[in-house]
């Protein structure tokens, strides 16, 4: 009896310390990050007995399976994916291996470049859209000019930043982060059409407001200019251009103050605008105050009158996809691992 209790202390002295050993080489393994060995520690204990340890055992298992299926996304070049997997993995151990994964995604130049002006759209869209939908509903004469630059001048940044983001990302990229991309274009778009709405929609204001003058007076300079010279046109037409120049004056300012800021901040889109206003400005002033009147003035009268008509555009929200959200919080997160 008493050699079998001896045998027993001996025997449970051995398990004892095998499981402290084990733990022992769990904790050594924790420090190194290294989730595979956690893992086979953390089961060899559960199989002597230790049922505690059962969670931690499929936490890690959990975790390494993870980081293969990340790295399986990774050759195929599913950058997206692949990172989220890696994320979720840290989370459960924060192991090494996932940091391998993260680190090499979060390395990537043009796809972190890409983020962050996915990020610059994400933060300032729905506040441009708002503050473009306000002005849309209220009369143009009643627009705060200050206010209608600088709106412009942010679309204009807005926009030609992602669009020279996404213009410079490789193809290869172009493939990884093909969602992402297709977000950014979603959200470009809407700024494009609210910048053409706003545009429009003061292009049109301005021709009911003045279109029926400048076609009189343009009909009465035609009619004119048959039977007397220039100059005598001039001096008989000087009182209705008077008289349209002071009605004109407000349009010309908000006009005027648009194609500055387009100027500044768009080539092609400021080059045309100008256009537009030269042509108005001609057409109001009359001959008194512009030589090239005579020459343009009914190609100037035509293009102040095709407007394009403004219709009731909505711009719904832009939902992003729940593993695009989720790579995108987990980006910002884990920036400090670059």
């Amino acid at each position: 009896m008493r050699k079998s209790l001896i045998f027993l202390s001996v025997c449970l002295l051995a398990a004892c310390s095998k499981e402290s050993k084990l733990e022992e080489s769990y904790y050594q393994a924790e420090v190194q990050r290294d989730h595979q060995s956690q893992y086979q520690f953390a089961q060899q204990l559960v199989e002597l007995g230790e049922t505690s340890w059962q969670q931690q055992a499929q936490q890690h298992k959990t975790a390494i399976d993870k980081v293969t299926q990340s790295q399986a996304h990774l050759i195929q070049q599913d950058l997206i994916t692949a990172f989220n997997l890696a994320a979720e993995a840290k989370k459960l151990d924060n192991s090494m291996a996932a940091d391998t994964v993260l680190k090499q995604i979060l390395s990537d130049d043009a796809l972190q470049k890409l983020v962050r002006s996915t990020h610059a759209l994400l933060d300032n869209h729905q506040e441009l859209v708002m503050q473009g939908k306000g002005l849309l509903n209220k009369a143009p004469t009643n627009w705060s000019i200050i206010e209608v630059n600088e709106l412009l001048f942010q679309l204009n940044s807005l926009i030609q930043n992602s669009e020279k983001t996404i213009a410079l990302t490789p193809w290869q990229q172009s493939e990884q982060a093909y969602h992402l991309i297709t977000l950014s274009t979603q959200h470009i778009e809407q700024l494009k059409l609210l910048q053409q709405q706003l545009l429009n929609t003061v292009k049109t204001a301005t021709c009911d407001a003045l279109c029926a003058g400048l076609k009189e007076n343009l009909k009465d300079a035609q009619k004119n200019i048959k039977l007397f010279d220039e100059a005598a046109v001039e001096s008989m037409m000087a009182f209705p251009f008077e008289q349209q120049l002071k009605k004109s004056r407000d349009w010309l300012e908000l006009n005027n103050n648009i194609r500055i800021t387009l100027e500044e901040v768009d080539a092609v889109r400021g080059e045309h605008y100008r256009a537009y206003y030269q042509s108005l400005l001609r057409a109001v002033r009359g001959p008194k105050y512009d030589q090239q009147y005579w020459q343009f003035a009914a190609e100037d009268v035509a293009t102040v009158s095709n407007t394009t008509p403004v219709v009731n555009v909505k711009f719904p929200p832009i939902a992003l996809s729940p593993n695009l959200k989720t790579f995108l919080e987990n980006y910002e997160q884990l920036t400090f691992l670059r």
